[in-house]
């Protein structure tokens, strides 16, 4: 019985040191969509759209789209609504895309289902969100998955440059401590935030409760972690360059950078009476910060080979590693 090449070549396990430039695309694609449903979640609340479509998962009673006599605030809505299932579509061809490598890097795998199961509860989480008239904790909770899908397409960026495994530490043990209270930190500013935007005037829907906690403390809650996060951003900063730890060292500028900026333009925000466009800045500075604290954290972890001498740990190039 003869087999053919392809039967051959099937059977060939994968070149897992260099995946295939497609698994890094729908990578990337994967981030962009979920900062960019972030954004126009935000737009949504921010435009007073919140309520754009009565109900759900009807856009109206008796209507799957939005009318135009519901006006603007049905465009957006049912537009916001649409673009999640454009998210979850992605979703679904980045796993078919890393599918047939499930068994040399299931990470990739697991990481791109995870944020296809995601998908759905945000769905529910808005309608429930909608049926609740835009009760503030309902609309809390709905951000909090949606910061931890940017988070694991963060991750899942650093691994599709990274080698197969297993996952080793590298470069002083002290410094992956330090990146992991940053992580924590910011978990901390998370929940502040999102807390101070449930007392704030941003309901979504003129109509809609607050939360009810006093506005000018919550954001007083919400900029002390961050002023904590710094102060640690920094000081890990110095410990790197002490150490020589150089990917660490540019992993940590990076969240230094983006940090400080966001912070810049959350105090710009809150003295100028919360403008609109600045708080849409602000949000998406957020999903850059998520990022670059996952990107951080990865910078201590290597899934190459051990080298020969324990100090190339530290040296290695930034561009090689995780």
């Amino acid at each position: 019985m003869s087999t053919s090449a392809s039967d051959l070549s099937a059977a060939q396990p994968h070149n897992t040191t260099t995946l295939p430039r497609r698994i890094r695309l729908a990578a990337w694609v994967v981030l962009i969509a979920q900062v960019s449903i972030i954004v126009t979640s935000t737009a949504v609340r921010l435009t007073g759209s919140g309520l754009g479509c009565s109900d759900w998962p009807m856009c109206e009673p008796g209507s799957l789209t939005n009318t135009p006599e519901m006006g603007i605030h049905g465009f957006i809505e049912f537009g916001n609504r649409v673009l999640g299932v454009v998210l979850g579509l992605v979703c679904l061809a980045a796993l078919i895309v890393v599918w047939p490598w499930r068994r040399e890097r299931p990470e990739l795998a697991w990481s791109t289902f995870a944020l296809l199961m995601v998908v759905p509860v945000q769905a529910v989480i808005g309608g429930l969100s909608v049926l609740s008239k835009l009760n503030p904790w309902v609309v809390a909770s709905h951000f909090i998955p949606s910061a931890a899908s940017v988070a694991v397409a963060a991750y899942l960026i650093v691994r599709v440059y990274s080698g197969p495994g297993p996952r080793r530490p590298v470069g002083p043990e002290k410094l992956r401590k330090l990146m992991w209270v940053i992580a924590a930190l910011l978990v901390v500013v998370l929940v502040f935030g999102v807390l101070t935007t449930g007392a704030g005037p941003h309901a979504g829907d003129r109509e809609s409760a607050r939360n009810g906690l006093p506005t000018v403390w919550m954001a007083r809650f919400h900029a002390f972690p961050v002023w904590l996060m710094v102060i640690t951003a920094v000081w890990t900063r110095v410990i790197a360059a002490k150490e020589g730890a150089v990917p660490q060292a540019r992993a940590i500028d990076f969240l230094l950078v983006v940090t400080v900026l966001q912070g810049l333009i959350g105090y710009v925000q809150y003295f100028t009476g919360l403008p609109i466009g600045i708080v849409l800045v602000h949000m998406f500075g957020l999903t850059l910060v998520i990022m670059a604290a996952v990107f951080a954290i990865m910078s201590n972890y290597s899934w190459k080979a051990a080298p020969a001498h324990p100090a190339d740990d530290i040296l290695e190039p930034a561009d090689s590693r995780a």
